[in-house]
């Protein structure tokens, strides 16, 4: 039996007590059961007063039924506690997990309203959580594909390619998912990248294709309309042409390997103390013997003695690729530049010709296989259009960048950065 139960029979048995003595045995009775009422009545008062401030009051202090409340409420009160700590760390571990993401995440509510953003969305999308929170995302993003893929109900999981609202450049693919009755999540993929590569695959086919076609066309032609009783005089005019044609194709398909070697890590990279003096005087020197060289002014400056630690055969690869283009690319008499130096940055080889300089659109796609900024002049050389993106995978090899300056009229700059990581002192052989 409870406290309550004891503190009631007792109460009633004294005021009965007193009452029976005194002769008012109702009346005793009855104030006894009102100054209970109202004692009971404090204590659920002081009860509701704590269960609403807990902070600010005591809890009510007495055996019986009403303690029971309190310890239950304070266990209660424990348990959910508990709980909500843990959902906030859950939380809190999703929160960073998805601003860790590089795609967009935006939760979005039965209007379409913003509830809920993570970091990359204010970058991909320029969507601000928590400023934007309730606004709704049409008008945030005003594209009209991703308008139509808003739209749409029955689009389940729909996609749309959008340029990005913070960045123009930018390309995005827009992911629509329905995760519960009127709620929808927004995924925002950047795929720049991507479509670049895809666009870079399709011109790599058709320019391969373009290359090969030619010399075949070519040596078909040739074949086709010679006989055994051809004049020798009509051999003599044709077989020039033909063997310059199967060494076109011979010299692609050399490269083509080549840049599959470096793309595909296929060739270890054998890294060894290299003197870039000697290996860029040896350069020069091989330069001077090409067949379009034409008295071209080229000038070699070491400014450092210190040497590279790098794949030798690479790397002469490479620069001799810079140094050949210079020379076939650039009028006679040209001045070309060549340059050893160490600067804060690191080690740099510098290849500068006073030629007629390339536009500035075409920069950033120079080092793609098989571009050219001017494809006639470049088969009329003889080269493949692939030697930049050669010296590309070759410094990328070596932890190392490609610098393109030029200006029309001015000239061309080459630079091949290599970190202070690759530079060692001269060693004496």
């Amino acid at each position: 039996m409870s406290w309550d139960y004891w503190r009631l029979i007792t109460l009633i048995s004294l005021a009965g007590f007193l009452g029976l003595i005194l002769g008012h045995m109702m009346t005793f009775l009855f104030l006894a059961t009102l100054v209970y009422l109202l004692w009971l009545q404090a204590k659920w008062h002081k009860l509701l007063k704590w269960l609403q401030k807990p902070k600010k009051n005591l809890p009510p202090s007495s055996e019986g039924v009403i303690d029971e409340v309190c310890r239950s409420i304070e266990r209660m009160r424990g348990q959910s506690s508990s709980r909500k700590k843990k959902l906030a760390a859950y939380l809190k571990r999703f929160q960073n997990a998805s601003a860790a993401l590089p795609d967009a995440i935006v939760v979005l509510g039965e209007f379409g309203q913003v509830d809920w953003a993570n970091q990359s969305a204010r970058l991909l999308l320029g969507i601000h959580w928590p400023r934007d929170a309730g606004v709704r995302v049409n008008n945030l993003i005003r594209d009209p594909a991703f308008q139509q893929l808003l739209d749409d109900p029955q689009n389940q999981n729909g996609l749309a390619n959008v340029v990005s609202p913070e960045n123009p450049v930018m390309q995005l693919e827009l992911k629509l998912v329905n995760y519960s009755n009127k709620d929808r999540l927004l995924i925002a993929r950047d795929i720049t990248q991507t479509i670049k590569l895809q666009r870079m695959r399709r011109d790599f086919v058709a320019n391969v294709s373009h290359e090969l076609r030619t010399p075949l066309t070519v040596l078909r032609g040739y074949l086709e309309s010679f006989t055994v009783e051809s004049e020798p005089e009509m051999w003599r005019q044709a077989l020039p042409v033909m063997q310059g044609q199967t060494q076109r194709m011979h010299y692609m398909i050399k490269d083509l390997l080549a840049l599959s070697q470096l793309e595909t890590g296929e060739k270890p990279l054998q890294q060894r103390p290299t003197d870039v003096a000697k290996l860029l005087s040896s350069i020069v020197a091989d330069a001077q013997r090409l067949e379009h060289f034409r008295n071209h002014q080229i000038t070699l400056h070491c400014d450092s003695k210190k040497w590279l630690l790098a794949d030798t055969d690479e790397l002469r690869s490479a620069v001799s690729n810079l140094v050949y283009n210079a020379v076939k690319y650039t009028p006679a008499e040209t001045a070309i530049t060549v340059r050893w130096s160490v600067e804060n940055a690191g080690g740099i080889i510098e290849v500068q010709d006073a030629g007629e300089g390339i536009a500035q659109h075409h920069l950033e796609r120079l080092t793609e296989r098989f571009y050219r900024v001017d494809s006639g002049r470049a088969r009329e050389t003889g080269g493949t259009g692939l030697g930049l993106a050669i010296v590309k995978h070759v410094l990328q090899r070596h932890q190392a960048e490609l610098v393109i300056d030029s200006e029309l009229g001015v000239g061309t700059r080459f630079r091949c950065v290599f970190t202070n990581n690759s530079l060692m002192d001269k060693i004496d052989v």
